[in-house]
């Protein structure tokens, strides 16, 4: 079954009674909305990240630092970021808080950030099958050197480097 998404205008406005199949989605329709989270862990700061499968069509064996996709039809994005933590990385927050929020043009989407924290143990992560194989804690000490030998997904690094003040060490 195609996933089917909630349609939206440039200006966040909901298109009621219109949807976007995920299928024959493409830039030139409507909007659709993505949410993001940054998964710390209560205990220690460390940071969550999840080795992508390689099976993946984009950036294969990387580790990226967040869960997340497309809200589904129905969902807002606070249902939506934690439907997708708990098919990601079968984990729970004991908190969570929208940090950031975007447009981008290029790829029809809003984007809602998150970030949230975790009292499970740290081995309880699981994975989804064609997602994710592997993950890794980072202590926010040991993130500067994290990142610069592991592969990252790019676009995941600089916002790292700011959330964590790496470049001003």
């Amino acid at each position: 079954m195609p996933e089917i998404w909630d349609a939206y205008d440039r200006d966040r406005n909901l298109l009621v009674g219109k949807t976007i199949c995920r299928d024959t989605f493409s830039t030139d329709d409507d909007y659709h909305l993505v949410v993001h989270i940054l998964v710390l862990h209560e205990e220690d700061q460390s940071v969550l990240f999840m080795r992508r499968s390689p099976n993946k069509e984009s950036f294969p064996q990387y580790f990226e630092a967040t869960a997340g996709g497309s809200a589904l039809q129905g969902e807002n994005s606070d249902q939506a970021i934690l439907r997708e933590l708990r098919e990601e990385t079968g984990l729970t927050l004991s908190k969570i808080k929208l940090y950031y929020q975007t447009t981008e043009d290029e790829h029809q989407m809003h984007l809602d950030k998150f970030i949230g924290w975790t009292r499970q143990d740290k081995e309880r992560v699981s994975y989804q099958e064609g997602e994710t194989v592997d993950h890794v804690w980072v202590k926010p000490e040991n993130l500067q050197n994290f990142l610069e030998k592991e592969k990252i997904v790019p676009s995941q690094v600089t916002e790292l480097k700011i959330l964590f003040h790496l470049d001003d060490k």
